[in-house]
Order: C-alpha cells, then sequence, then structure tokens
C-alpha cells in the first residue's frame, strides 16, 4: 500500500487557533492492484504531532509520498524514486529515432552497470553500430558477439567516453555524473538530472498524460508525475512504464514530441 501524508497548518485568526485542537483524517482509495492510504493532519497549534501521526504511517516511515517542502524527522523518508523515469528515457530514445528516421546517426547508450540490455538490442534497430559507454565491458563484449550473430547488429564497447564526443543522440537511464564533453548541439536524454553541467542540455523531466483512473486516486497535494512514479514503483502498475512524454524539458526549454525530433533533425543538418 502507497502512504500519502499531508500536513496543513491552520492559517487562520489567532483566536481560533487555540479553540481548535489537532486532528488527522486518513482515507483509503483503491483501484485496480493499487491501494493508496492517504493521511492528512490538520495542526493550530503551530507544533507537528508526529506521535500521532506515527499511528498511521509507520509502516511506511520509509517511503512517504508527500510534498518536497515537508520536514520530514528523523527515522521519516520522502519516497523518491527514477524507475519510471528511466524508462520514459528509453521510450523517449526509441521515440526520437523512429520519428526522425535518419540515417546514419550516430547513437551512444551510457550504461555503467550493464543493465540496458534490452534498450540496447532496441537500439540496434535504427542504428549500426551503437556505441555503448560501460562498466560492465565484459558482460557487454559477450552481448555484442551475440547480436552480431543472431542479428548482424554492431555494438562498440568502451568503457571510456570518448565516443560521446561527436555523437547526434546520447541515452542514459542512469544520471550523468561526469562530463561527457559532447558537442553542444547533441541530443542528450537521461533518466534523471545530472548531476555534473554539460556542454550540451540534458533531457531528464517527462510528462504524460496520466489515465482518469490513477488521477482520481491521486491525492491533491501530489503531483501526477510523482504520484506516477510511486504507482508505477509500489504499486505494480506496470503499464506505466509503455508510456510516451507528451512534453520533456532540461529544467529550462520544454519540448513537445515534434520539437524535439525536430530538435535532432537540426543536429544532424549542423554537423
Amino acid at each position: 500500500m502507497i502512504t500519502a501524508l499531508d500536513i496543513r497548518d491552520y492559517t487562520g485568526s489567532s483566536l481560533l487557533r487555540f479553540l481548535h485542537h489537532n486532528r488527522i483524517r486518513v482515507e483509503h482509495l483503491y483501484c485496480d492492484s493499487a491501494a493508496v492510504k492517504s493521511v492528512t493532519y490538520e495542526h493550530y497549534r503551530g507544533k507537528v504531532g508526529w506521535a500521532a501521526i506515527d499511528r498511521f504511517v509507520k509502516g511506511q516511515r520509509g517511503s512517504l509520498l508527500c510534498r518536497s517542502d515537508i520536514e520530514l524527522p528523523e527515522g521519516y523518508k520522502r519516497f523518491e524514486s527514477s524507475a519510471l523515469s528511466r524508462r520514459m528515457c528509453e521510450n523517449a530514445a526509441l521515440y526520437l529515432l523512429r520519428a526522425s528516421a535518419i540515417a546514419d546517426t550516430k547513437v551512444a547508450l551510457i550504461d555503467r552497470a550493464g543493465e540496458c540490455f534490452d534498450l540496447c538490442e532496441h537500439l540496434t534497430e535504427f542504428a549500426d553500430p551503437v556505441y555503448v559507454v560501460t562498466e560492465a565491458a565484459d558482460l557487454y563484449s559477450e552481448y555484442a558477439e551475440y547480436l552480431l550473430a543472431e542479428k548482424g547488429a554492431a555494438l562498440r564497447v568502451s568503457k571510456s567516453g570518448n565516443c560521446l564526443h561527436d555523437a547526434d543522440l546520447i541515452v542514459s537511464p542512469e544520471g550523468i555524473s561526469f562530463d561527457m564533453g559532447c558537442q553542444p548541439t547533441a541530443v542528450v536524454l537521461s533518466g534523471e538530472k545530472p548531476a555534473v553541467h554539460q556542454s550540451a542540455p540534458v533531457i531528464y523531466d517527462y510528462c504524460f498524460d496520466l489515465a482518469k483512473k490513477y488521477r482520481d486516486l491521486k491525492p491533491e497535494h501530489l503531483g501526477e508525475m510523482y504520484f506516477a512514479s510511486a504507482l508505477y514503483s509500489m504499486s505494480r502498475a506496470s503499464e506505466l512504464g509503455s508510456e510516451l512524454f507528451t512534453r520533456c524539458g532540461d529544467g529550462t526549454v520544454i519540448h513537445t514530441r515534434r520539437s524535439l525530433t525536430e530538435f535532432l533533425k537540426k543536429r544532424m543538418i549542423s554537423r
């Protein structure tokens, strides 16, 4: 079960504040495999009673859905997961290559841990070779032999990031924690906000239209994509992993599917 917590501070007159007692409201909502416990704590005395809250959330202390501005005490942790965002990154990359249909696109995949073999295989349908930057070079070398023998697809596997310097499309479902040295016009897709500034904008923020059945389930104080991430990670709503972005961005510029496709085409023309 997903547990969502909202803390509301009384903002009315100071006189009325002392006439009320803090209170907790709990609501249970269900849809398919998803179950949500929504806990709302209303306080009037300027102090949050965490002992009272703990009676309703103690089983989910380590993964509470709440606003980022709520200060949680020791032993509590706000739910965070990049699993859905990483999947959206993968879906965006495959859509972009399919929609642009440009030959000779140099595609590079960053997969340090060797976890994206399925994605890599799909990328070979649009680019030959696909360049892979990984710490799991031995695993990828074996996989490269398999792809070449079974599908005639070529991989170029390396631990260094030299192949990123002139790549047209860089796909990194995991967060980027080093300077890639890529071209400023490269299209970079990631599943997380980069830890290091890059010469090219890194698209990492993806949005899609959440199905009505899940919107009806969502507590009003939570953002749609944050809630969708919890559904995907904690409630076996695996169908969300097949969603395609309607909008995506790098923290500054927002793209639609069409504008992102044109972004890659512009890169290919200018190289």
